[in-house]
């Protein structure tokens, strides 16, 4: 708190130099060369006609030759100096996208286009139905350029060697020119870039010189600002998100993420940029809310945010001398001595010295340097209660560990050799710890290749160096540290991701009762009765507190199957469905594709559902919209969230829907926002009539989803 209290008015000094909130529309191809509310010419390219502007947002549809230098949207330029903030609010098309081989044949492809959601059991007399329908929509006008796009899809991926191309997909920062060129590296500058990582989603990187730092794995489709704070030399990095976003501090604070130490490049542009959207021939639409570049001159020292720091360098010991921020230095074994290279360990034991900063550390980094190959260790010291309970990170130029040191006795959680790190050479090392989950990296790459989840002395606020009993020719310099998370300058605030929770229970299902159908069934409260609105195939109240859709391996559920019960209050419903996967492990040739949907017709309701299975690694939950009578089966959105979903695994889904924006979250973390115009943007909102919960086609039909507990609320 007393953190919070003291951020807030250094943030509110930021001064505005550029916002950008779209206000005005532009049909595709008319973006680049338009001007912003304030006259600011947007720079950039859109060499396909893809860049639209609509509902107060930019819009950037999939290309069809993928790559960097085609799509994006840039502002200035503008010269590097301290302190000078760049701050994207966006939302994604998909996190995951990338490039890879096309599965099936094209003439497959169309015949389960013609067929839509229409499963194994479903008559194919549906199929002429759909293409009536589809004839008089919008849709028709979208299917020639969806065409193109599989064809040239199909002919780049038949001969690759590897499983995909493109991993990258968007870049959003501070880059050496307003349009990237065209090629298969990262463009060059400070900048946040997203990484397909399949099963685990997204994973975010942050440019540390030539390496991407990968700072968050497992990034959900969510909308995310993103912040980065110019320095004369590199840049510090910070996202925010929705509240329990995985990685991300939750709006108004943002949390830091990492420090590069290296790039100087006088002029830079500000942008997004985005070389490749959607997947295996789904597109994905990425919606751009909110531009801004302003300058903070609270944080324009070399250290910006942190709240401890010191560029270690001079002369003199280091003990009870004061640093540039975090107080005084307090040498609680051995001692280091300031030198014009940085802090050297200058006793025959090992050497800490220790900053107390108000609050714990989230961001930690410092410049390391050896004089010759045979030098000693220097680290990183964080989480310290005392001399005798604190976390290390020791990096010599052979080998490398991680460890927890409780009661003055060592623990080693990682460590290993490596090729011995380069001499006179400066190293970026740092340290990114939420409290629950500590990774450390050098020059950008993750230390020991991995990550460790551990709570010990989370709340333990001391930080500081450490250097080895006899280390000779080691040197640690520009120390900083951050807290866990800053709230966000009103200059760069673009607004809260849109979020509502039901406050009042209308309606709730425990299943209760003797075995029966569930269809005719009157809810557990609510006075209301269950009816099949989809669908042929069944759902049974087991008689123990539990239902349960009526399929097996053997014979699964026949297509999409929904029961809902009528509802009250069109313009929100805000559903939880506690629900376990059938299966107890792989091999069993078990599907789970349970979910909930939100009704307003037979010809206009969403659902968001599950798929889970034998066939493919990845767990993912989707949207599939049924609008204006037809269904775009390659319009589905989704997100991987394996680590939330398993084999008889119980979990909870909650969906809030206001009849145009939807947020679905696991467990209580939001995995998946959609506005239903970031898909149509020619649709209005949605009246919510019914509700309730279903087996859905995707790719396979339902074996027996065990659902324990609906919730409605409003």
């Amino acid at each position: 708190m007393h953190m919070l209290e003291r951020e807030m008015p250094r943030a509110a000094e930021a001064r505005l130099l550029l916002r950008d909130g779209f206000e005005r529309d532009y049909p595709r191809g008319s973006v680049i060369g338009s001007r912003t509310a304030d006259g600011v010419t947007r720079r950039g390219v859109d060499v396909e006609r893809v860049m639209s502007v609509d509902h107060g947002a930019l819009r950037i549809e999939p290309l069809h030759r993928a790559g960097w230098g085609r799509a994006g949207v840039a502002y200035g330029p503008f010269k590097r100096e301290n302190g000078l903030a760049l701050s994207v609010y966006l939302l994604n098309g998909h996190n995951t996208s990338q490039i890879e081989i096309f599965p099936g044949s094209i003439k497959g492809r169309l015949w389960r286009w013609a067929l839509g959601t229409v499963g194994s059991g479903e008559s194919k007399r549906i199929l002429f139905k759909r293409m009536a329908r589809w004839i008089r929509s919008e849709h028709t006008r979208r299917m020639v350029r969806r065409v193109r796009w599989w064809l040239r899809l199909k002919a780049i991926t038949k001969d690759l060697p590897i499983p995909s191309i493109h991993n990258e997909n968007l870049a959003v920062g501070w880059f050496t020119a307003p349009v990237p060129g065209e090629s298969d590296s990262l463009p060059e500058g400070d900048a946040f870039v997203m990484h397909a990582l399949g099963a685990e989603n997204g994973e975010l990187w942050a440019q540390v010189g030539d390496a991407p730092l990968p700072a968050v794995r497992g990034v959900q489709n969510v909308p995310i600002c993103y912040v980065v704070i110019l320095r004369e030399q590199g840049a510090a990095y910070y996202a925010a998100s929705l509240p329990n976003a995985h990685g991300l501090a939750a709006h108004p604070d943002m949390r830091p993420l990492a420090i590069d130490p290296f790039h100087a490049e006088e002029d830079v542009y500000a942008g997004v940029h985005q070389p490749v959207l959607g997947q295996i021939g789904f597109r994905a639409e990425t919606r751009v809310y909110g531009v801004s570049v302003a300058e903070t001159p609270a944080w324009a020292a070399w250290y910006g945010t942190a709240h401890a720091a010191d560029a270690l360098s001079g002369g003199g010991p280091l003990g009870e001398s004061a640093a540039e921020a975090g107080g005084a230095w307090r040498a609680v074994s051995g001692e280091f001595h300031r030198r014009p290279q940085g802090a050297a360990g200058n006793e025959a034991t090992a050497n800490i010295a220790l900053l107390q900063p108000e609050g714990p550390s989230g961001l930690i980094h410092a410049l390391i340097e050896f004089d010759t190959p045979d030098a000693g260790a220097v680290g990183l010291v964080w989480r310290a209660a005392s001399a005798r309970d604190y976390w290390i990170l020791k990096v010599g130029p052979r080998e490398s560990s991680l460890s927890v040191v409780e009661g003055g006795a060592p623990h080693t959680v990682f460590s290993d050799t490596h090729p011995t790190l380069p001499v006179g050479m400066p190293l970026s090392l740092q340290i990114l710890d939420d409290g629950r989950q500590i990774a450390a990296f050098l020059n950008g790459a993750l230390r020991f290749a991995r990550r460790v989840e551990d709570t010990r002395l989370t709340g333990e606020v001391g930080v500081g160096v450490w250097a080895d009993a006899a280390a000779p020719g080691a040197h640690i310099r520009q120390f900083e540290a951050h807290p866990r998370s800053i709230p966000i300058p009103p200059a760069l605030d673009h607004g809260a991701p849109w979020q509502r929770q039901g406050e009042r229970t209308v309606i709730e299902e425990t299943f209760e009762g003797q075995a029966r159908p569930l269809d005719g069934k009157l809810a557990t409260t609510g006075n209301r009765t269950w009816q099949r609105s989809l669908g042929i195939g069944h759902v049974d109240v087991l008689g123990n507190g539990t239902a349960r859709v009526r399929a097996s391996a053997q014979a699964p559920n026949p297509g999409r199957t929904a029961f809902t019960v009528a509802w009250d209050t069109p313009t929100f419903a805000d559903l939880q469905l506690d629900m376990t996967p059938p299966g107890s492990g792989p091999g069993q040739d078990e599907k789970f594709r349970g979910g909930v949907i939100f009704w307003q017709d037979e010809d206009n309701y969403i659902v968001i559902s599950h798929y889970f299975g034998d066939d493919h690694p990845a767990v993912s939950t989707a949207l599939f919209t049924h609008l204006r009578g037809f269904e775009e089966l390659y319009d589905a959105v989704w997100a991987n969230c394996t680590r939330h979903i398993g084999w008889n695994a119980p979990f909870s889904l909650r969906v809030q829907f206001d009849g145009m924006r939807l947020l679905a979250s696991l467990n209580g973390e939001p995995v998946l926002f959609r506005a239903l115009s970031d898909v149509y943007p020619s649709i209005g909102p949605l009246a919510i009539r019914r509700v309730g919960l279903l087996a859905n086609w995707e790719w396979g039909d339902d074996t027996g989803t065990t659902f324990t507990r609906f919730v409605s609320r409003v």
